[in-house]
């Protein structure tokens, strides 16, 4: 039986995050969830695990940059402070300037052999200016909407599984209803893994606000189109949901033995993985 710091039992939580991490490489799971705690005869030294736990794909951190400037310009909405669209394009510009000039030393991608040409670094900026004026253009929207939460990590639990969520923006509409928004950088997406996200959502706000699925509304905003998606969900649908998230934490939790996290390697995840040194079943080709 493998052992395990117990700091792990009280931080493992199920997220959408995780999910998605384990629908897509059960073996990268391992790595970032568990291979950090093991205590005794570690498959791989915790140390390096927790070292190449600093690395993130460029396209995580595209979308990174793009929300931590738009949580900013939330904040001073919520302190009835105007927004600085100039400023926030600017910072967004500076913060790409920085991975730029150190030549995307911290991106999985440059970790695993990869050259970064500067043409990436024109094509976040560009991409990412986009995203941001396509927020400013929509926030006018929102601007008569009360400030709840946002950005934030809260848990919750489902039955005796906890939950994380981390909701971009909690707005109150005039008539009371919650409208729950999330921002997307990336393409437009109708595919269930949003759905769940948003349910999951609900589900968290309908403990927390102590409030019915009838009062609360989500929403993707996809930032590069400003095409909008809404959900509302009824009962029925967040109690499939309810019942997915515990069997689901469940087979994550089957087994801690990294002989029971098999690997689901391909040239493009690999290269993305911040774990593929460490992986002998890495598809990398290496020029």
């Amino acid at each position: 039986m493998t052992d395990l710091d117990p700091f792990f039992h009280k931080i493992n939580s199920w997220s959408f995050t995780r999910h998605r991490v384990w629908n897509r490489c059960q073996r990268q799971y391992y790595f970032e969830y568990i291979a950090p705690y093991v205590k005794s005869s570690p498959v791989v030294d915790p140390e390096r695990i927790r070292y190449l736990k600093n690395f993130t794909s460029k396209f995580v951190v595209q979308g990174q940059l793009i929300h931590d400037i738009i949580d900013q310009q939330i904040q001073l909405h919520c302190e009835n402070k105007p927004m600085d669209p100039a400023t926030a394009m600017s910072e967004f510009s500076k913060k790409v300037l920085r991975y730029k000039n150190i030549g995307g030393e911290t991106f999985a991608e440059y970790h695993n052999g990869e050259t970064i040409p500067s043409s990436f670094y024109a094509y976040i900026d560009e991409n990412g200016k986009t995203c941001l004026q396509t927020f400013f253009g929509k926030w006018p929207d929102y601007k008569g909407r009360e400030c709840l939460r946002h950005e934030t990590f809260d848990h919750f639990k489902i039955g005796d599984v906890g939950v994380i969520v981390k909701v971009d923006f909690i707005g109150k509409m005039p008539d009371g209803t919650l409208l729950l928004s999330d921002w997307k950088t990336g393409r437009d997406d109708d595919e269930y893994e949003s759905e769940l996200q948003m349910a999951a959502y609900v589900l968290w706000a309908m403990q927390y606000y102590r409030k019915s699925c009838d009062d609360i509304r989500t929403e993707l905003v996809f930032l590069k189109t400003g095409a909008t998606k809404p959900y509302s969900f009824f009962w029925e649908q967040l109690s499939e949901i309810q019942e997915m998230i515990p069997r689901e934490f469940g087979e994550m939790n089957a087994s801690y033995e990294y002989g029971d996290f098999p690997a689901k390697p391909s040239q493009r995840e690999c290269l993305s993985c911040k774990f593929a040194e460490v992986c002998p079943d890495n598809r990398i080709q290496k020029n």
